[in-house]
């Protein structure tokens, strides 16, 4: 009995919160690999966000130029989703391996620039970890979808958010702590790239996994042999012979209590006489000619 009708929810409301803290998905080998090259990539993804700019002032880069990597890493991450979503949109090009792409060449870029000395090499740095990330990024939703379906997207990005939120909120202040601890940016770098390098190694295992589940989840196909796929030429047992009840009709005789039956004798009105209307019990011509007709009735 509810108390306080006023605070009942509607069952539409109930239903999709429902479907919103469905948690089966953790139980999905396919999004835990997922989730977990997720969770490594963006523990790296802000590592170069943060600590870039100090990396190249500390190599003798001033530090207006040293502050404008940051943009050349936004601008080409702008233009990297554009060109990363046209070119996920070819049919024969898998989503999930140009996405396995990107996490290798921001592996490349983030462990390669603690050997970075001039402006050029941050700049080149800069551009292929923008790229890289663009598509890392902006094809999460496509690779839910191929993987899961479209009936999962929402639950399974949901998930995946809150890894990352939670991958992110360790991995900035990890590497400040192991720069407090070294006094060097390289260890920071080399950790994110190694984060990189993890988050690539089980993203290229979640189509294998995906592979497995179908192979241990494949519906048994049993085929039932019935009448229609029966060769028309397989000969049927005496047994087997069908049963085929022909009606046969019997003449009977008439029944005692009922009149004989008038046969087709007569045929037309020219058999009857005028002298059988005559001797006809005294009846009229007109009673006869209606008897005639009820006669040519019944025949």
């Amino acid at each position: 009995y509810d108390l306080c009708p006023c605070l009942a929810l509607p069952e539409s409301f109930k239903n999709a919160f429902a479907a919103m803290m469905d948690v089966s998905l953790l139980r999905d080998p396919v999004f835990m690999m997922i989730g977990v090259s997720n969770i490594f990539g963006m523990a790296g993804l802000y590592v170069p966000f943060v600590y870039l700019v100090d990396a190249a002032v500390l190599d003798g880069i001033d530090q207006n130029s040293a502050s404008f990597l940051i943009s050349i890493i936004g601008i080409t991450n702008t233009v990297g989703r554009i060109v990363c979503g046209y070119v996920a949109d070819f049919p024969k090009v898998d989503a999930l391996f140009l996405n396995n792409i990107c996490l290798v060449i921001s592996t490349i870029a983030v462990a390669l620039t603690p050997f970075c000395s001039s402006y050029a090499s941050y700049v080149i740095m800069a551009i292929a970890f923008g790229i890289a990330i663009a598509g890392y990024i902006s094809l999460t939703s496509i690779i839910l979808v191929d993987l899961l379906g479209l009936d999962k997207l929402t639950n399974a990005f949901g998930l995946l958010i809150l890894f990352r939120g939670a991958a992110t909120i360790v991995g900035s202040p990890l590497a400040g702590a192991l720069y407090d601890a070294t006094q060097s940016y390289s260890i920071p770098f080399f950790v994110a790239g190694g984060l990189f390098a993890l988050s690539a190694i089980t993203s290229f295992a979640a189509p294998a996994m995906q592979r497995f589940r179908k192979q241990t989840h494949a519906p048994v196909h049993v085929e039932v042999l019935t009448p229609i796929d029966e060769e028309p030429s397989e000969d049927l047992a005496d047994d087997d012979q069908p049963i085929t009840m022909v009606p046969k009709i019997i003449q009977t005789a008439p029944s005692p209590s009922t009149e004989q039956p008038i046969t087709s004798n007569i045929t037309s009105t020219s058999t009857i006489s005028n002298d059988d209307r005559k001797h006809a019990n005294g009846g009229s011509a007109k009673d006869m000619n209606k008897e005639v007709n009820q006669m040519e009735s019944v025949v």
